[in-house]
This record gives structure tokens, sequence and C-alpha cells, in this order.
């Protein structure tokens, strides 16, 4: 399996994994989700959601990565330096560079790594503070919270766990950096990976 490959290629050991299989559903409450919802995004959600769960009853912080993923050479390395680089009020921290989405050039400053972002939709970094679901770090006190607007939904979730992430941050008015340099790729966009959606 490509995502054991690469925790294992750079001497990661310490991980749960995580799959909720869209053919396998009917053994999940999936009453959170609109009818026409597709069993992938709501396999995919659901993941998510169980990852948050362990983070707020289990960890302090932790790295989320899709399977899909292709970790950049020195991502140990740098990953710990973004972390240290962190605000201790973080709730996310996005590291990957999905739908190529990244910092504006003009705002990128020399030796700096961690940027603020907003939880408004930006012509230039997508639908709000995510980009994408393929590799961000969470904190305990945003997986709490995070636990707590899916068990308090007053609607049902009727798209893909970035956007309904979006929502959330808005909602919460959660603190979300992303990093840069990326340190992440999402192989289903590289062409290494059949998308799942």
């Amino acid at each position: 399996m490509h995502i054991i490959e690469q925790l294992t290629k750079f001497n990661i050991a310490d991980y749960e994994f995580v799959e909720i299989d869209r053919d396998e559903l009917e053994s999940y409450d999936l009453s959170i989700f609109q009818d026409n919802n597709k069993p992938a995004a709501s396999a995919i959600c659901l993941s998510h959601f169980y990852a948050y769960k362990e983070i707020a009853n289990k960890f302090d912080m932790a790295l989320i990565l899709e399977d899909d993923v292709i970790l950049s050479s020195n991502f140990s390395e740098i990953l710990q330096d973004y972390i240290t680089k962190l605000p201790p009020e973080f709730d996310m921290c996005f590291i990957g560079n999905g739908c190529n989405l990244h910092i504006e050039k003009h705002k990128l400053v020399a030796n700096q790594n961690i940027y603020k972002k907003d939880n408004i939709s930006t012509a230039w970094g997508g639908g709000g503070c995510t980009r994408c679901t393929d590799s961000y770090i969470v904190s305990k006190q945003c997986a709490i919270k995070i636990c707590n607007s899916i068990e308090n939904l007053n609607y049902k979730i009727h798209e893909a766990i970035d956007w309904w992430l979006n929502r959330c941050c808005r909602e919460n008015n959660f603190n979300v950096y992303w990093a840069e340099p990326t340190i992440v790729k999402q192989g289903s966009q590289s062409g290494l990976f059949k998308s799942s959606h």
C-alpha cells in the first residue's frame, strides 16, 4: 500500500491507519449526509471525522494524511520545523499543495514558513481556509470543536470534506495556517493514482 511505503521511507512508525470503505457504509450512521451524497465523499468524511475523535481523545495534535500523498524529501525534518513555528493558539495547518493552492507570491516573506489563512473564500486561495485535506495538522482544541460541530449539525452534509471543513472553520472562527513551501503532493492530482471522486 502506497501510504505505508511513504511512512516507512521516512521512518514514521507512530501512526493509526483509518479507512472507511465506501462499499461498506451500511454499518455507519449516514443520517448526517444528504441522501444524494456520493458514497466516496461520505466515506472520506467519516474517515476524517474518526480521526478528529481520536485527536480529541488521545493527542495534543496530530497530522492527518490521506492515502495517496507523496511526501517530499526531508519531510520529517521540515515537518518538525514547521510545528515549532506554529503559534500556540493554532487550530490547523495545511502542509500540502492540494489544488496547487499557495500563499500569494507577493505575500511571501524570506525565512517565513507559516502564514495565517483567512477562513473566507479568496480568488487565490480556494473556498476558505483549506487547501484540500490530503495533509494537515489538527490541534486537540480544534478536534474537540469539530467533533462538537458534527454532533450538533442542524443541516445535512452535501459536500466533500474540504468544503465542509471550510464551513466548519468559518463557524468556529478557527486559526488556520498554511505552510510554504509545501512538503506534500497529492498522488491523485499528480496522476499517480485515480481520484476516488
